[in-house]
């Protein structure tokens, strides 16, 4: 009894100090707005980042694809004089490990009808790394190849113009068609 005239006079106490519930109650108010625009702002910043660094890796693949093909290219026109540049469909594509939970549940209601319940529960698998959560990347798929352009002094020549559509359409895995030769 003893411990419930205690916490009674406690809850006198506090509703007596209206002023001091209703500062306390606006200072937590205050608290959670300024604690969840840092956090948004900092989630923001971070797919920011993460963004440019898929478009500068996307931008280095593409580099490197075009060097490696003017390289053969060149190979193939005895000037060596090709230049040759590459347009893709789209960025990278990540495959992410998930982590599904299937939970089924049947009922007999009556002789005739069962209620079946099914319920799935897919998530993404995450790593830490130095303390920062990053998900876990199953397989990268590389940008799809639209089309090809190049350029070449030797491209006058029937052989050689044949010889640089052939090598482009076969390194790149594209059907001939997406291969264009310019004389330069």
């Amino acid at each position: 009894m003893t411990d419930f005239k205690k916490i009674k006079n406690l809850l006198e106490n506090i509703v007596k100090n209206k002023d001091l519930i209703i500062f306390l109650g606006v200072c937590g108010i205050f608290l959670l707005i300024v604690s969840a625009n840092f956090s948004t702002s900092s989630k923001q910043t971070s797919a920011t980042i993460k963004q440019q660094e898929i478009q500068e890796d996307g931008q280095q693949y593409e580099q490197l694809i075009e060097k490696r093909l003017e390289s053969i290219l060149r190979e193939i026109d005895p000037t060596g004089d090709v230049s040759v540049m590459i347009t893709f469909d789209n960025c990278y594509e990540y495959v992410l490990a998930t982590e599904t939970r299937e939970n089924r549940r049947s009922e007999k209601q009556n002789q005739n009808t069962t209620l079946s319940e099914e319920e799935i529960d897919s998530k993404v698998v995450l790593l830490q790394q130095q303390g920062e959560s990053k998900p876990f990347v199953v397989k990268k798929i590389y940008p799809k190849v639209r089309g090809v352009a190049i350029v070449s002094k030797g491209a006058r020549d029937k052989k050689i113009y044949i010889g640089l559509i052939k090598a482009a359409s076969t390194v790149l895995g594209i059907t001939p068609d997406k291969v264009e030769v310019f004389v330069k």
